[in-house]
Parts: C-alpha cells; structure tokens; sequence
C-alpha cells in the first residue's frame, strides 16, 4: 500500500505516472478509517466500526458530477445503479460515502468538526420534504460545502443512495417499516436542516429500491488506479 501511495504522488511531480481517477473525480487513498460513532447519539447513527478500504475515486458533485448544473433527485435505486454504470462508474459503498465525507481528519461535517448551517444548501427548517418547490442549487454553488479532500455537497442538496443494503435496524423515517432484502441505504442529509435522520456525516436511512423522492439523487466511485 506504501509503495502504492508514493507512486500516487508522483503524478504532481512530472515523472509520467497516471492520474488515479478521472479529472471530474476525487481520490481518496482508502486505508483504515473509521465509520460511525463510539456510542451512537441520535436514531441515524450507526456504532464505530473500523474498515479497511481500498483507494477510490469518488464524484467531486452529486449525480450528474457536473458543476453548475442541478442534481438529479427522484432517483430510484436501479436509476441510481444505471446512471454511474453508463459512465464505467458504480454507486459509492456505505463506508466509502462516509470516509469521503469525514475526510482524513474524521470532521463531523464535510466542512469541518462543527456545524453550520449556512455552510451546504439546507434552506428549510423542516422534518422533511414538503408541498412546495424543491430548493436545489446548483452543484458547487456553496462554495464552503466540500470535504478537506474537495468533495461537494455530502451534507445538504440531496441524499445519495450507496451500494449497501439497508443493514436491519430500525429505520429512521418509519421505525415500524418491514425491511426486507430490498432495501439500500441513502447517506447524507437534505435541504431540510432539521431532518430527523440528521445532517452531518453519519447521516443514513434507508429505502426500498424502488421508492424515489424530490431529495433522493446519487454519486459514484470507482476503483483508483494506483501503479507499484
């Protein structure tokens, strides 16, 4: 893994090493991190955890990873699915998710350790989607919204479905909810600020695969290339 990473950062140094990801991609160097939290506080946590992960590429902007465009909400998990495999792509995994968006540092919000609720785009206070319109901005439109690593809009703007089946615990939103195999986990807060399944990076519910809503969108990884 050493020798993986210091060929990594030769690509800054004119010496002809391949990027690791794509220019519309951020790479993150994988390695043990951890995921979740000592004693999980809020319905939405999940218990700390330590993972193992490969380097990855991840979206720099939720899907279709285009600054200045709108996300794409209304998304199912299929729909999800299809979009980052027409572009060689896949759906993040649960944990890639969240290490993104804790960065190296293991900050609470993209942002930083503590909260700010101007910082990403989450206009309303609320419990959830509403009647009226749907207030997305355009991607990269807070400019403070990014991780250390330069990843945008993991809190706020849409929640992102992952590859990772819902894992059986009570569900945030309807606690009674039959869940059955069916079901996948979506990471990340909304616009909503005040969402009971929270807004900082241990953000997670689930879904049946085929339920869509206003505020469900998506954002892909890939594997890095990484050269001995």
């Amino acid at each position: 893994m050493r020798a993986a990473l210091a060929a990594v950062l030769l690509v800054g140094c004119g010496l002809g090493t391949p990027d690791p990801c794509p220019a519309d991609m951020v790479f993150i160097p994988g390695g043990l991190t951890t995921i979740g939290f000592p004693m999980p506080l809020q319905q939405w946590m999940e218990p700390a955890r330590r993972v193992n992960l490969s380097p990855y590429c991840i979206d720099r902007y939720e899907w279709p990873n285009k600054k200045g465009e709108l996300p794409h909400g209304w998304l199912t998990w299929d729909e999800a699915v299809a979009a980052c495999e027409s572009v060689g792509k896949r759906l993040c995994s649960s944990s890639e998710w969240e290490r993104a968006c804790r960065g190296a540092s293991g900050n609470r919000y993209s942002y930083g350790k503590q909260r700010d609720p101007k910082a990403c785009n989450t206009p309303i206070d609320g419990s959830g989607p509403g009647r009226g319109p749907v207030p997305i901005a355009p991607s990269g439109a807070y400019t403070g919204c990014q991780s250390e690593e330069g990843v945008f809009d993991l809190n706020g703007s849409l929640s992102e479905w992952t590859r990772d089946g819902w894992n059986g615990r009570p569900e945030p939103f309807n606690p009674q909810a039959t869940v059955d195999g069916d079901w996948y986990t979506l990471r990340g807060g909304t616009m909503w600020n005040r969402t009971f399944y929270g807004q900082d990076c241990s953000s997670r519910h689930g879904h049946h695969r085929g339920f869509e809503n206003m505020d469900d969108g998506a954002r892909c990884c890939k594997a890095a290339v990484v050269t001995e």
